[in-house]
């Protein structure tokens, strides 16, 4: 199939979301149905395929592609597009009565539930519209004078990287980026890198909780806790980790935290979170000045001008969807679908995995290259000829990383998976095919 078929099918499957009556009001209630006959541990629950299929009933995903590229953005169950629906209708009643009288109102118990879910206090949270957003406040907000160090890694996302390049040119920060060996053989391994890295001119850490690139995890809350010995501040992309891993941001002991709630959390496109603690708050700039009122507050992070509150009010339903699952049971089954399709590719001629899948390593992402095939051309063929999607992950800054990243989700089935990996049994043995003529 070429590409212009592959998006006439994805507006084919836009168009069957549209139809009336397609969204069931009842799925909340299934889900919670099915989790309550489980009695046995997360990771049995793991291989219960009659209650994975009552969530895979719970969204309206085009099943003629497969969407193994869940890391980049993930489709949100069929309740939470349902709510941002009526949000939106709402809003068009009376715009302006609606949207600053009403609707944003209802922020309130929104926070709350967020709060809960982090294990945090309300007063340290602020919607943002993704996790680039929620760090650029603080990697670009945090005070920081010329001499300054700051310390990541070549592997942090290429946007915050981006943020602190600009900040060393601007405000003549000092920029240590510590390399990280691909594949990685423990967390002790990184935590030390870090630790030797550290000098009498470090003020912050910026550190990916999980690596977009690769998988690897970062043992954070060593980290955090050998850089408050020496007085050092910790930023942490938890963009790939929100809603994946059962924990709180508090459980990691940061100082700043932001992430994106349209990954794992399956909350509407363009949502987003940032945690401040609270002692770091006034101190902070914002990317866009607030009210003077406000500036002690996390309310200046989230003064945007005018939006539809629609997207945000209906993160609601998708920590409802998400605590309907269960955050153990949930990472439990992202790990086993990862197992699942890496073990029957491990003897795939010429395949390596760029992190190890031990659980303190990874989860839920797996970054692979195929010996000598290039990682752009695989991915092309799999999305014109199968109708597989997943993402080229490479850097400039580190050329060992370059690989196909593959992140299913809690709606994908094991036969998507069994299919995929027969495609790469193929490639494997026989290369991509050449196009004919």
């Amino acid at each position: 199939m070429q590409r212009r078929g592959f998006v006439q099918q994805l507006a084919a499957g836009a168009c069957g979301a549209a139809v009336p009556g397609l969204f069931r009001p009842d799925d909340l209630d299934a889900i919670r149905r099915a989790g309550a006959r489980l009695t046995g541990t997360a990771q049995e629950a793991a291989t219960d395929e009659e209650f994975w299929r009552e969530i895979q009933q719970a969204f309206s995903v085009n099943r003629t592609i497969t969407n193994l590229d869940n890391g980049n953005v993930c489709p949100s169950p069929r309740i939470v597009t349902e709510a941002m629906v009526r949000y939106t209708w709402e809003a068009e009643d009376s715009p302006a009565f609606m949207v600053h009288e009403v609707l944003e109102r209802q922020a309130g118990g929104l926070y709350e539930r967020l709060a809960t879910l982090s294990g945090c206090s309300p007063d340290e949270l602020a919607l943002t519209r993704n996790a680039t957003e929620a760090l650029h406040n603080v990697l670009l907000g945090v005070p920081l004078k010329a001499g300054d160090e700051v310390l990541t890694t070549a592997h942090d996302y290429w946007g915050m990287l981006d943020a602190l390049e600009q900040r060393r040119d601007r405000d003549g920060i000092t920029l240590t980026m510590i390399p990280v060996p691909v594949p990685t053989t423990s967390l002790d391994q990184l935590l030390a890198a870090f630790e030797r890295a550290i000098t009498p001119r470090t003020r912050l850490i910026l550190v990916s909780h999980a690596v977009n690139l690769t998988g690897q995890l970062f043992p954070v809350r060593q980290l955090c806790e050998a850089a408050h010995r020496r007085n050092v501040q910790v930023v942490v992309d938890g963009a790939q980790t929100f809603g994946l891993l059962d924990y709180k941001i508090t459980d990691l002991g940061c100082d700043y935290f932001g992430t994106s709630l349209h990954k794992w959390l399956l909350a509407p496109i363009g949502t987003g979170l940032l945690y401040v603690r609270r002692d770091h708050i006034a101190s902070t700039w914002p990317l866009m000045p607030g009210p003077a009122g406000g500036r002690g507050t996390m309310f200046k992070f989230w003064n945007l001008g005018t939006g539809s509150p629609a997207p945000f009010l209906a993160i609601s339903e998708a920590i409802a969807f998400h605590n309907g699952i269960g955050a153990a049971r949930k990472e439990a089954r992202l790990r086993y679908l990862t197992r699942y399709w890496t073990d029957k590719a491990r003897d795939i001629p010429g395949i390596r995995f760029l992190a190890s899948f031990a659980p303190e390593m990874s989860c839920g992402i797996a970054t692979f290259q195929l010996g000598d095939v290039n990682p752009d051309a695989l991915r092309q063929y799999l999305l014109e000829r199968y109708s597989i999607v997943v993402q080229s992950m490479s850097t400039r800054r580190d050329p060992a990383i370059k690989g196909l990243r593959v992140t299913p989700n809690v709606y994908t089935t094991l036969d998507e998976l069994d299919r995929f990996v027969g495609i790469l049994h193929d490639v494997g043995r026989n290369g991509i095919p050449k196009p004919p003529g």
